[in-house]
């Protein structure tokens, strides 16, 4: 989370950094609408590694940065729970759609993967802009999948959320992989520090092996950050996204939900098949993303198209094929017996957690 050399020394003199600084400046009012903000960003901090000699800022929480300007996070004081906060114009598409897709109508609809909005806090001396209440989220890539059941599992949840949000008239326009989060408190039960995922909340390095979706019955993902999506908009323009899909323009209108089709697609390109947990078992999903991501648009099947083509495949998967593990491409075992030994075990273990461990329902993002 630290920002280059500048930013390092700068952190290190118990200064903080420029993306910090305004937080500070919203902290009554946020403590005065029910959130706290972590000690670092009250007013008057005082870093506690410069109280004297032979301290360091690494063996403090509060030496824990935060390079995101419109990103923090902060304590619901109701209830304890960790939340995000993000700082955003008032006429942003992600604060009317995010306000949409948690309405009591869709907010409990299990194909429903969109981010909910918690609540939007108005501040009188910023009226151009509001700050979105989020749940606290993970990255998808903390831990890896570990298996193709976890694959699977990923592409089941996000087709189905794509699916969702199209037939609500709504387009993503960047569902980059880098846009999908998961719901990880079941993994880390005890918590993670949310500007540092390796680390507990009190600023301690996690230890110890990676935890298991499959062991604690699943995660939930999310789609994030719908900052240039569009509702009821079958041509659009635009050149933003994480994905530089060959459509994009500023003056060739194009359609965003086949836009999205390609996206996904390509999601699953960087962030299964390229990604360095690959294993040559995920092959079975490159005519999936074939079939999302030709460059001409009108080539494209739409999202129930692509989730009905999906389900066409993840039904002929084995149970031997769903065990495989997933691993590092540059494991180098000592032999191919160890390597074996180590499929098996992770096998046996793929069959105790699902002959144990029922698949859970999400828990509730409030």
């Amino acid at each position: 989370m630290e920002s280059g050399r500048l930013g390092k020394k700068t952190i290190e003199d118990g200064l903080l950094l420029e993306a910090e600084t305004p937080w500070v400046g919203r902290y009554e009012f946020l403590k005065q609408s029910g959130y706290l903000l972590r000690p670092r960003y009250r007013p008057g901090w005082v870093a506690p590694w410069k109280a004297g000699p032979g301290l360091h800022r690494k063996d403090f929480e509060e030496g824990i940065s935060n390079s995101r300007p419109s990103l923090m996070d902060a304590q619901r004081l109701s209830d304890g729970k960790t939340v995000y906060l993000k700082h955003t114009s008032k006429d942003s598409p992600e604060v009317a759609i995010g306000e949409f897709f948690s309405s009591e109508q869709l907010r409990d609809d299990p194909r429903n993967h969109c981010l909910p909005i918690l609540e939007v806090l108005k501040n009188g001396d910023d009226p151009e802009h509001v700050i979105l209440v989020i749940p606290w989220l993970r990255r998808i890539d903390s831990p890896e999948p570990a298996s193709v059941r976890e694959c699977v599992d990923f592409i089941q949840q996000t087709l189905e959320g794509l699916v969702f949000m199209h037939e609500h008239k709504v387009a993503h326009r960047d569902c980059a992989w880098g846009n999908i989060m998961m719901d990880g408190r079941r993994l880390y039960p005890l918590g993670w520090h949310p500007q540092q995922w390796e680390f507990y909340p009190n600023g301690k390095a996690m230890t110890g092996s990676d935890p298991s979706r499959t062991a604690v019955g699943g995660v939930r993902y999310y789609f994030i950050d719908f900052g240039i999506s569009s509702k009821d908009q079958d041509e659009v323009l635009g050149i933003h996204g994480q994905e530089q899909s060959p459509e994009l323009s500023d003056t060739v209108p194009y359609n965003p939900y086949k836009l999205d089709v390609y996206i996904l697609g390509m999601a699953y390109q960087h962030f299964l098949v390229e990604a360095e947990q690959r294993h040559s078992g995920l092959g079975f999903l490159l005519p999936l993303i074939e079939y999302m991501t030709p460059q001409k648009s009108s080539e494209r099947p739409s999202a129930a198209e692509a989730l009905q083509r999906w389900n066409t495949i993840s039904q002929g998967l084995s149970f031997f094929t769903l065990s495989q593990r997933l691993y590092p491409v540059d494991e180098e075992p000592d032999s191919k017996i160890s390597r074996t030994l180590k499929d098996t075990t992770y096998r046996i273990r793929d069959f105790w957690w699902t002959a144990t461990v029922s698949k859970k329902p999400p828990l509730p993002l409030s």
